[in-house]
């Protein structure tokens, strides 16, 4: 960000608490859709939000098409809402998504401290990407109770049914997987602020932070793929409350020209070509991610002090580590998420390694697990209840 980009940028409204910020390149056709979903939100009651409640800013790099253009004939059409664009060329090294959402992140947190802010809300937007009419609400309504809300991105409808029939079967398959694996965290390591129920990703297409949070998160990296991936992790190492809402909406394209390295086009373009091939696709083996669940449960018991007379032992045998190479490792000074990590790459080079598993299987086994779970809370509430029984009768 320079001098003269944010001197561009007018200070929030005194009642403005959010700026959606959209990352746009040559996105002429597909931005003035996204503008008209933010245009129209509205409260639980369908009543329009108020015109000072957020305001917007897009990122217009690198364009050789009219995306600027289109974004100010829309201000003008809908100047109760304001909409700034921003229009700059970044170098060919730095000319992609990670450099683009950053930079135009990084200017709307320093806006919002700038203004007295620290605790207004950036939402980070896909210029092909549409918010649920709810969208704004359901972030001001999360953010009241965490830190971070990764919102639930899906395909668009009518995209969706254009895909062919193996490829749409895949794509219902790996959201199941990711709904199936959000239910085992949550039962095995829950969070007070992330319940069910919860979804399990965190994309730069949909998700919101205070300024904050994340100025304390050391702000977007920019990396040419991932860097959505890579924030989240920043997140968790300092213990940040983030919520998976399925409430916080939003459908994106379907298109295949994979804009971004790794991203949800390069997905979909995986998908096509397991369909193709007659494949399913593969996630993390089951064992290692319920191995990770269990022995990050075991860990954060220990580090907050009401650690379970088996948890040394459990870490131990998951991490192939003797207690006594870990334990002094537990800092409770440090955020729980940092002394997860360092563990866990500590441990990396002696755990037991599994190999990639077919989606299907992985789905079987996560269900299973939950199953187990929900089963041992079960029984151990009726065993409490049963305790407290024998003691209100003695």
């Amino acid at each position: 960000m320079n001098a003269a980009d944010s001197a561009a940028v007018t200070a929030p409204a005194a009642a403005c608490g959010i700026t959606v910020i959209i990352p746009a390149r040559d996105e002429a056709s597909s931005i003035g859709a996204t503008l008209a979903a933010l245009a129209a939100q509205r409260d639980p009651n369908g009543r329009p939000l108020p015109s000072d409640f957020f305001d917007i800013i897009v990122f217009a790099n690198n364009c050789s098409d009219d995306t600027a253009a289109v974004v100010r004939s829309i201000a003008e059409r809908v100047p109760q809402i304001a909409i700034c664009v921003i229009e700059n060329t970044l170098r060919p090294e730095d000319a992609h998504i990670g450099t683009a959402r950053k930079y135009v992140m990084d200017l709307a947190a320093h806006r919002f401290l700038a203004a007295g802010k620290p605790d207004g809300i950036i939402a980070s937007l896909d210029s092909d990407t549409l918010p649920d009419q709810r969208w704004i609400y359901w972030i001001a309504r999360e953010l009241q109770q965490c830190d971070a809300v990764a919102g639930h991105v899906t395909l668009a409808e009518a995209d969706c049914e254009r895909l062919l029939a193996p490829v749409r079967l895949l794509y219902a398959r790996e959201q199941t997987y990711r709904r199936v694996l959000a239910e085992v965290e949550s039962l095995i390591d829950p969070r007070p602020e992330d319940p069910q129920p919860r979804h399990g990703s965190f994309v730069g297409a949909s998700f919101a932070i205070s300024a904050r949070t994340y100025l304390a998160a050391g702000g977007l990296p920019p990396l040419r793929r991932l860097e959505d991936v890579e924030f989240s992790l920043a997140l968790r190492r300092i213990d940040a409350r983030v919520r998976h809402s399925p409430f916080v909406r939003a459908a994106t394209s379907a298109r295949l020209d994979a804009r971004v390295d790794g991203g949800f086009g390069a997905f979909l373009a995986e998908l096509h070509a397991c369909a193709e091939r007659g494949e399913s696709f593969t996630v993390e083996h089951p064992q290692r991610s319920l191995e990770d669940l269990e022995c990050r449960a075991a860990l954060r018991r220990v580090w907050q002090g009401q650690e379970h007379s088996d948890d040394p032992a459990h870490v131990a045998a998951i991490f192939n580590l003797p207690p006594e190479h870990w334990r002094a490792s537990i800092d409770p000074a440090l955020p729980f998420g940092t002394v997860w990590e360092r563990l866990a790459q500590r441990a990396e080079c002696v755990r037991k390694r599994y190999a990639p598993a077919r989606a299907e299987f992985a789905i079987a086994a996560l269900r299973a697990a939950a199953l187990a779970a929900k089963s041992h809370r079960l029984d151990a509430r009726e065993e409490d209840a049963d305790e407290r029984g024998t003691l209100d009768t003695g």
